[in-house]
């Protein structure tokens, strides 16, 4: 007894815990369940490993190298004086030197080529919020069909058990001869209509769930009821999608790639060291080893560059160009989303006060039609007909708030504002 007591409280709770996932828990989960959401900390990696690899330009740039040369020929001094021997160089050479090179001013070369790589990351983390965005309409159609589903099963629940109540009263009068058996007949045949349509609905919103369930990462059991949302209201609303930031940031790039090109033809300043041992050393008179050490500066500037530059900035224009024509591409595809779903909303809106106009008459017409038929003055098919119009009327009314509140969702998504 206390083992199944335990196991129905637990069942209990694992019940409401599926009960908590609503639209804006699903909308998180399924962000950052998704597999691509991985990758942001790889990129916020990348971006640190870049920088820090750019950042080592600015330190000494160190490095040893070792020279072995054999020459046809030396420098020699054409004179012969009595008592004095002049040294000839040795024909083959050797020298090991360890060098150092610091850049003192390279014209913001190194700033803005962190400055481009920083953005391109910045990029391809907005191009990771793009799709991971997407999600978002994914969970709506999953989400509001299982509402629907649900809502479609409660209202033929209650159509069957109408005429489940409707059959005894007939198969009362059946058994005391005052009713043909065809009108239980019909009955009994409506309502396996009935739950054949259920069966239906019920492996629909079963996949449905599945769907979900992996989208979000989370286990959702086969009576899983999602909560319906809260309806929002729809002012003016600017566009603020991850796509208009993400092409921003590319346009942006493309700016610190002019500036990157511009500071390539600025002069580069570098100071320099070198510690050497071989032979012959700084004395090129000495034909013995030596160590020898010298220091400097050196300047490079490259001053033609055989229009590079200016192709380059080109290129990098027209694909500004592309950038700007994508960006009018997207919005007005989103233009088009947002009318279509505004248009919904005002459709739903108009049908649900039709709505409620024809369940009034239908409810009132069934009650009719039920008296008719108990007192035989219409037929069961009469009857069946009347009870799935006002099935039907109910149905569509639940169908169109529920799909109202959607095609709401919908709109506030394709502004990015969930």
């Amino acid at each position: 007894m206390k083992n199944a007591l335990l196991i129905f409280l637990t069942l209990i709770a694992i019940k409401s815990q599926a009960q908590d996932p609503d639209i804006m828990y699903c909308y998180k989960r399924a962000v950052e369940t998704y597999p691509m959401f991985k990758q942001k900390e790889s990129l916020n990696s990348i971006n640190d490993l870049k920088i820090k690899s750019i950042n080592t330009n600015y330190l000494p740039q160190i490095s040893i190298n070792g020279q072995a040369t054999y020459q046809s020929d030396v420098t020699t001094i054409p004179i012969k004086l009595p008592f004095i021997t002049i040294p000839e160089v040795s024909k083959d050479m050797y020298k090991a030197t360890l060098d150092v090179n610091q850049l003192i001013y390279d014209g913001g070369t190194i700033k803005n080529q962190r400055r481009v790589d920083e953005l391109g990351i910045q990029a391809d983390k907005q191009s990771l919020e793009t799709e991971l965005y997407k999600l978002k309409e994914r969970i709506n159609q999953l989400y509001f069909g299982i509402l629907i589903y649900h809502k479609s099963l409660e209202l033929l629940s209650h159509s069957k058990e109408t005429l489940k109540s409707k059959l005894k009263e007939i198969e009362s009068g059946v058994i005391n001869g005052v009713l043909n058996e065809v009108n239980a007949d019909k009955l009994n045949a409506e309502i396996l209509n009935i739950d054949e349509t259920v069966l239906g609905i019920e492996k629909d919103d079963l996949a449905l769930k599945r769907m979900l369930s992996e989208l979000i990462n989370v286990f959702l059991p086969d009576w899983y009821m999602p909560i319906v949302p809260a309806d929002v209201t729809l002012n003016e609303q600017e566009n603020i999608r991850p796509e208009l930031k993400y092409f921003d940031i590319t346009k942006d790039r493309l700016l610190a790639t002019k500036s990157l090109l511009d500071s390539k033809l600025y002069p580069k300043l570098y100071g320099f060291g070198q510690a050497g041992y071989g032979r012959p050393g700084l004395n090129m008179l000495s034909n013995e080893f030596q160590t020898f050490y010298l220091v400097g500066a050196k300047l490079s500037w490259n001053l033609w560059n055989w229009n590079q530059s200016k192709t380059d900035k080109k290129i990098i224009d027209l694909q500004a160009d592309i950038i700007n024509s994508n960006k009018e591409t997207y919005l007005k595809n989103v233009k088009i989303n947002t009318e279509k779903d505004l248009a919904e909303i005002k459709k739903y809106e108009e049908l649900l006060i039709k709505d409620q106009e024809l369940i009034t008459l239908r409810t009132k017409i069934a009650k009719t039609i039920s008296s008719q038929f108990d007192n035989g003055t219409i037929t069961s098919s009469d009857y069946i007909n009347e009870v799935n119009a006002e099935t039907q009327a109910k149905i569509n009314y639940e169908m169109h708030k529920l799909q109202l509140l959607k095609a709401k969702y919908d709109y506030l998504v394709s502004l990015g504002r969930l």
